[in-house]
């Protein structure tokens, strides 16, 4: 049985996944429920999707070795410094430089301005936080490790064993893009964005898939990694507070890096054709 289910390790997965979140929304759909800030045990469990599929498709396929891999990418930490500062640092200081400015260009109009408060950063669609610390080590948690351990952790590493990790990364958007369909019935957020926003939506998708390849792979393929960038990508960019001008900048700067990340690609790939040495930011790395 382990062996005929071997040969399509990505069918394993995604019947979990989708089975799991989509069982869970559609569920919600069909009661007429409506998702926004506040308690969703319901709605939490299809974030933990990915996860699930992740553990049981690694369980079934590869058994306690693979799994045992599986923790130790979840647990890694001992990564280089300046992916963590890319992870962490990164989208909490163009929170904070998105704030001077906004402080700046008040003072400048001699008019009041609305800002955001911190009690705003500690409110999130489906968790019934108010504590900004408290909401990022949730996000992280929730969001971060359930959706990243299927996503990085299984999905791209089992696509990269026959295509490049610019292919991969393109086929996971595609996928994660997928899985959000049931979100656009129940959660408030996506139910109110506008018809013209849900193409950039999902183009902000495909421009995160490509960042967070780069990271898992150059970060010794780390989903601890990925699950802290998500977590706090989604805490400076998803909250009340980030509402607005924050949002727009910090989903500017993710596909500003993707498109510089394509771009070389593009042209390591252009040197190698012509038999020069060429460095590729995507490059999967080793355990």
């Amino acid at each position: 049985m382990r062996a005929r289910l071997q040969r399509y390790p990505l069918a394993v997965f995604l019947v979990v996944t989708f089975a799991v979140t989509w069982g869970a929304w559609l569920g919600l759909a069909a009661a007429g429920a409506r998702v926004g800030i506040g308690l969703s045990p319901i709605y939490l469990l299809g974030l933990l999707g990915p996860m699930l599929g992740a553990l049981v498709a690694t369980t079934v396929l590869e058994g306690r070795p693979g799994l045992r891999d599986l923790v130790v990418r979840m647990t890694r930490l001992r990564i280089h410094v300046r992916w963590w500062a890319i992870a962490v640092g990164l989208p909490l200081f163009i929170a904070g430089a998105t704030h001077v400015v906004l402080v700046a260009y008040a003072m400048f109009l001699l008019a009041p301005l609305p800002l955001p408060s911190w009690a705003a950063f500690g409110q999130f669609t489906g968790f019934p936080i108010t504590n900004p610390i408290v909401l990022w080590l949730l996000l992280v948690l929730v969001n971060g490790y359930g959706e990243e351990t299927g996503w990085r952790g299984f999905l791209l590493p089992t696509l990269q064993r026959r295509y490049s990790p610019l292919v991969s990364s393109v086929v996971v958007a595609g996928i994660w893009a997928a899985w959000h369909i049931p979100a656009f019935v129940i959660n408030v957020n996506y139910r109110a964005m506008p018809v013209a926003m849900v193409p950039m939506f999902f183009l902000g998708l495909l421009c995160g898939s490509l960042l967070l390849t780069w990271l898992y792979d150059a970060g010794r393929q780390s989903i601890a990694l990925v699950a802290v960038w998500h977590g706090t990508f989604n805490l400076v960019s998803g909250t009340v507070a980030a509402r607005g001008a924050l949002s727009a900048v910090e989903s500017t700067l993710v596909m500003t890096i993707a498109v510089v990340l394509v771009a070389r690609e593009l042209v390591a790939a252009q040197h190698e054709r012509h038999g020069e040495p060429a460095h590729h930011d995507f490059t999967p790395a080793m355990h």
